[in-house]
């Protein structure tokens, strides 16, 4: 059931309603799967293309349908992370393995993906077996997250906006990478904090994702990266006109599978989720939201303490 929300006639809205909510590890699980914990056959002809990517994709480089916008996109993601084969890379937030496989795929790497959603988890994995490559999935929360090899490139894609403690995921990233292993974060940002007050529109968006929403300004995310212990590399903005055309895409391919998706999902979910898709494409018209890769280096814990030689940067 979508979770229900009421408005006073003063606009004002329930405290548990509003942005940056707290939660226990098992009611944040809960609350995130009310979104994920739905049919492939739900989300895969939405989302189109090889990979089943579930977040703006790249048009402006003459992508021509869904699959040429989302292996763009996840080009521009692995030359920030600057893969090479043989490294060992983890996606947290993995959704239904799609770009964690195209990256395995395409510049032989293996790696492990993250997600908390049984479903996506075994889409993922069968995923991972049509096309043959190194990968593994763990149905786990990244802070339960435990592992002794060590990574050379940990990304998400559109994930880091639902995780309150985002400082602590940037510390757990830290100690997971290898020294001087890259971190790249695709994400929404709010131009200014003014744009965090709640809307009718706003609750919307909140409300589909289980009230997990977390979004920030990119000058939030850059200084807890540098608190985490990583030097920012490259900062990418990404044209909001990819959001509107990816959007676009979305729904139209939910108008052309209608039936399909309401057998799927239920008809509440189906138009509850049409009605997202038009209200984001009107916010992403305005000023309040930016969207950026911020892609950053891990710096060791000898240069953190002040290790580097006389005369010289850290790092260089």
């Amino acid at each position: 059931m979508i979770p229900a929300y009421t408005k006073s006639k003063q606009t004002e809205f329930a405290a548990e309603q509003e942005l940056y909510r707290k939660y226990s590890n098992q009611e944040y699980k809960e609350r995130i799967n009310f979104h994920y914990e739905r049919p492939v056959e739900f989300y895969y002809p939405i989302l189109g293309g090889d990979w089943n990517v579930y977040s703006c994709n790249l048009w402006e480089q003459g992508a021509t349908n869904d699959t040429e916008s989302q292996e763009a996109k996840l080009d521009v993601m692995a030359q920030l992370m600057e893969l090479k084969p043989g490294q060992r890379i983890l996606d947290v937030g993995c959704g239904w393995g799609g770009p964690l496989t195209y990256l395995c795929h395409k510049y032989g790497v293996e790696g492990v993906g993250l997600t908390t959603s049984p479903i996506q988890r075994a889409a993922a994995e069968k995923r991972i077996a049509k096309y043959g490559v190194k990968a593994e999935i763990k149905e786990v929360l990244w802070q339960n997250y435990e592992d002794e090899r060590g990574f050379d490139a940990i990304y998400t894609d559109e994930v880091i906006v639902h995780f309150n403690d985002l400082l602590g995921f940037f510390k757990k990233a830290h100690s997971l990478l290898n020294d001087g292993g890259h971190m790249v974060n695709k994400e929404l940002h709010f131009s200014h904090p003014i744009y965090s007050r709640m809307s009718r529109a706003m609750l919307v968006v909140h409300e589909i994702y289980g009230l997990t929403g977390n979004y920030r300004t990119l000058g939030e995310e850059l200084a807890l990266t540098n608190q985490a212990g990583f030097e920012v590399r490259n900062i990418r903005n990404i044209d909001i006109s990819n959001y509107l055309t990816t959007a676009t895409h979305w729904h139209d391919n939910m108008h052309a599978n209608q039936k399909q998706l309401i057998d799927a999902a239920g008809i509440e979910f189906y138009k509850h989720f049409r009605k997202y898709l038009k209200i984001i494409h009107g916010l992403f018209k305005g000023p309040a939201v930016t969207l950026d890769f911020v892609a950053s280096r891990k710096l060791s814990d000898a240069i953190l303490a002040g290790g580097g030689e006389e005369g010289t940067l850290p790092g260089y």
